[in-house]
Parts: structure tokens; C-alpha cells; sequence
């Protein structure tokens, strides 16, 4: 829990209304009652399986490299069909990256949301 009791803009937020990182992590329409796997940083670790939902069918976009992981769903439009220059959405991209014209350099204006299992 981020928020035993604090404030939110002007607003006391109670420990029931406090939001939690496996909250904020869920993607749109994904149960919300799984486990989460965060690390002693608060960074959610995700398994290859739980990175698969990410895959652009509930508007959200993660993809892995070198280990993080990484939420590209502000450029959702380059990620047409769940694909952007050979590197599939929800995935880690590690190897494909390294053959796209931009390479690595790009993920840098993307937030890293977690790492990978």
C-alpha cells in the first residue's frame, strides 16, 4: 500500500480508498484480484505470461528490453495490429530492437513500469 492515510490534492484519502500498485498496474478489463509480484522497490516484476496481456487488446502497451519493462501506449498508433517494426507488443523485445532503425536509443521517453522474471 502507497497510502496508509494521507492526503490527495485537498481531499484526506482513507486507508480503503488508497490505491495500490497492482491497481494502478492493471491494465483496462484485467482481474484485478491476481497476485502482483512487486520487488522490494515497489517495481512490479512480471513474468513472460502476465507481460503477454499487455499486448495492445486492452489499450495498454508494455514490451520488455534488457530486463525492464516498458509502457509504450502513448505511441499506441505505431503499434498497429499489436506490431512495430518486427517487435510485437506485449513481448520482450530484446533481440528485435537491436534490428530497428531507431534501436534501444528510443525507449528512453517511455516510463519503465517493471521488470521482467
Amino acid at each position: 500500500m502507497f497510502l496508509a492515510t494521507g492526503c490527495v490534492g485537498n481531499e484526506l484519502v482513507s486507508p480503503e480508498k488508497a490505491v495500490t500498485q497492482a491497481d494502478a498496474d492493471t491494465p483496462n478489463g484485467e482481474d484485478t484480484t491476481e497476485t502482483q509480484n512487486v520487488t522490494e522497490t515497489g517495481i512490479k516484476e512480471y513474468t513472460v505470461e502476465e507481460l503477454a496481456k499487455y499486448d495492445g487488446t486492452n489499450e495498454t502497451i508494455y514490451v520488455a528490453y534488457q530486463g525492464q519493462v516498458y509502457d509504450v501506449s502513448s505511441d499506441s498508433y505505431l503499434w498497429k495490429d499489436g506490431n512495430h517494426e518486427g517487435c510485437p507488443a506485449g513481448k520482450d523485445i530484446t533481440e528485435e530492437l537491436d534490428r530497428t532503425p531507431h534501436g534501444a536509443e528510443i525507449l528512453k521517453k517511455y516510463p519503465v513500469v517493471g521488470t521482467l522474471k
